[in-house]
C-alpha cells in the first residue's frame, strides 16, 4: 500500500526532536523513548543560529527559532506547535531536555561521530544467495500486449527446469513505480517469492507496471482498474505458453495486488487460485484511515494528535468520495486540508501537496472500492495472510473482513502470521521505518506457507526441484 502522507508529518514531529551542541554548531543525534534516533544540524549565522531536523525518511524540516546562550539550547517548529529546551549536561556532554508535542518527549543529544552520519550499507543475504547458488530454473525476458489498455508489458518468466507443462503463477505487485522484482526499500520481494516458487516446481511470471521499467503505458493516469486490466493481460499470455499448464494458472497479489488478484480471478474462471498476501478486504476509506492511525502509533505520535487525525482524514475521505468530478474533490480537500493546518492537525508541507494527492483518479477510485463483494463471489481456493505487525493493512480488522466476505468458500485459508509486517518480514514494531534495516526480505516461514499451499493446490502436476 501507499506510504501514507502522515508518516512523514508524524516521523518529522517524532524526531523534530534533534538538536543542537556545545559550540551547538554543528550534527547532533538523540534517541526518543519511542526508540526512534533523531538527527539536528545547527549552523551559526550572522545573526544567531539556524538548522534543521532530518526525519526518517531522509527529509529536512527548518527550525523557525534556535535560541542558544552557551547553557541553555531551544529550538522550535511553529507550524508543528513543537519545541526542544534543554540544558547542557557537562558529563555527559549532551544537551538534556524535552521535546514537547502536545505530551512531552525526554530526549538527550550527543554530537553525532561520523559513524552516525555515515550511510548504511544493509545485507540483502536471501538475495545474495539466489545470486551466488545455481539455479533449477530458466529465465527469460519476455513482453505481452494488454489490448484493452492499449500497452505493453515487460516482464520475466521463470520456469522449472525439466519437462513441463509446469502451473504457473502470475506476481501482482503493489501501489507504487514498481519494476517485475518489486523493489521496496531494496528488497526484491518478488525475486525471492519466485525463486522460491520456482524450485517448488511453478512456473512464475513478474512483470513491470505500466509506465515504469520496459512497460508501455501511463502510470499517472490509472487507477486500480487499468492496473487489473494489465494483470488480467498477464493471466491470459501466460496460460498460452507451451511450456504453461492452463489449467492450474493461479494470481499472486502483494497490497494492491492483493485487491487485483481476486478481480482477476472473478472476470477470468480459468484462474486456478488466489493468494493474497496484506490484501485489503476492507473500503479503501476505512483502510487508510486504520492505516495513518496505526503508523502514527508506531512513530510514537501522541493519542491525541492521532485521535484529531483519524476524524480528519475521514472528513477528508468522505469529501473526495462524495464529489461528482475530480474538480470538485479537489476544492473540498484544499477547503477542508486549510481548516486542517488551522487546527494544527495538519503540517503546511504537506498541505501543499495533500489536496492534490486525495483527490487524483488512483485515489477517488481506491478510496471508494470495497473489496468485500469480489472476494465473496470467488469460488477457487484462496489463501489470504497478513502479518500481525502490519500498519499499513492493519490485520486485525483486514482478516475479519476476509474471514467474513470468504465465509462461503469452503477452499478459503486466511492466516495471521506473528511478528510479521507489511512486507511479511519478520519485524519488532511493523513501521515501515524498519523496512530498510531489517536485513531479511521475507520470512522463511512465510515463504514456506505459500509454497506449500500453492503446490497443494497442483498436488498432482508439480515436479520439486
Amino acid at each position: 500500500m501507499r506510504k501514507p502522507a502522515i508518516l512523514v508529518v508524524l516521523s518529522m514531529l517524532v524526531i523534530t526532536a534533534t538538536a543542537l551542541a556545545q559550540e551547538v554548531a554543528g550534527d547532533w543525534t538523540g534517541q526518543l523513548n519511542t526508540g526512534f534516533t533523531v538527527r539536528v544540524y545547527l549552523e551559526k549565522t550572522a545573526t544567531g543560529y539556524s538548522g534543521h531536523l532530518t526525519n526518517p525518511s531522509g527529509n529536512e524540516t527548518e527550525f523557525d527559532q534556535v535560541t542558544f546562550d552557551g547553557k541553555h539550547l531551544r529550538f522550535a517548529v511553529n507550524k508543528l506547535n513543537l519545541s526542544y529546551d534543554s540544558i547542557w549536561d557537562a558529563k555527559q556532554q549532551a544537551w538534556s531536555g524535552d521535546l514537547t508535542f502536545e505530551q512531552v518527549y525526554p530526549l538527550m543529544l550527543k554530537r553525532a561521530a561520523a559513524a552516525d552520519l555515515a550511510p548504511v550499507q544493509h545485507k540483502r543475504p536471501q538475495e545474495a544467495a539466489i545470486a551466488a547458488q545455481p539455479r533449477p530454473y530458466r529465465e527469460q525476458d519476455i513482453r505481452f500486449d494488454n489490448p484493452a489498455g492499449h500497452n505493453q508489458l515487460a516482464g520475466t518468466l521463470s520456469v522449472p527446469n525439466g519437462k513441463g507443462p509446469f502451473p504457473a503463477v502470475v506476481l501482482i505487485s503493489g501501489t507504487g513505480h514498481n519494476t517485475r522484482d518489486e523493489d521496496v526499500w531494496g528488497h526484491k520481494i518478488f525475486l525471492v517469492l519466485a525463486d522460491a516458487l520456482n524450485r517448488k516446481g511453478i512456473a512464475v511470471l513478474r512483470y513491470d507496471k505500466r509506465g515504469v521499467g520496459g512497460s508501455t503505458g501511463d502510470y499517472d493516469a490509472a487507477t486500480t482498474v487499468d492496473f487489473t486490466s494489465d494483470a488480467e493481460a498477464a493471466a491470459t499470455w501466460l496460460k498460452t505458453q507451451p511450456e504453461i499448464d492452463p489449467h492450474h494458472v493461479g494470481v499472486l497479489g502483494h497490497s494492491e495486488g492483493g485487491i487485483i488478484a481476486p478481480a482477476v480471478a472473478v472476470g477470468d474462471r480459468s484462474v486456478a487460485f488466489v493468494v493474497m498476501i496484506a490484501g485489503p478486504a476492507i473500503r479503501g476509506d476505512k483502510l487508510f484511515v486504520l492505516q495513518s492511525a496505526a503508523t502514527a502509533k508506531t512513530y510514537g505520535a501522541p493519542d491525541g494528535y492521532i485521535a484529531k487525525r483519524r476524524v480528519f482524514d475521514q472528513e477528508l475521505y468522505d469529501a473526495i468520495v462524495a464529489a461528482p468530478s475530480d474538480a470538485i474533490a479537489l476544492d473540498r480537500a484544499r477547503a477542508i486540508v486549510a481548516r486542517g493546518v488551522a487546527a494544527k492537525v495538519i503540517d503546511p508541507n504537506e498541505a501543499d501537496t495533500l489536496p492534490q494527492d486525495d483527490a487524483r483518479p488512483w485515489e477517488r477510485y481506491f478510496l471508494a472500492y470495497d473489496p468485500a463483494p469480489t472476494l465473496a463471489s470467488l469460488k477457487v481456493p484462496v489463501l489470504a495472510l497478513n502479518g500481525s505487525l502490519d500498519v499499513q493493512v492493519p490485520a486485525r480488522e483486514d482478516l475479519a473482513a476476509a474471514r467474513e466476505a470468504l465465509k462461503n468458500n469452503t477452499n478459503s485459508t486466511v492466516i495471521e502470521l506473528s511478528g510479521m509486517n507489511h512486507l511479511l518480514q519478520d519485524a519488532k514494531t511493523g513501521s515501515p521505518n524498519e523496512y530498510n534495516d531489517i536485513e531479511e526480505t521475507m520470512s522463511p516461514t512465510a515463504l514456506k506457507i505459500i509454497c506449500d499451499w500453492v503446490s497443494l493446490q497442483t498436488r498432482s502436476h508439480v515436479k520439486a526441484n
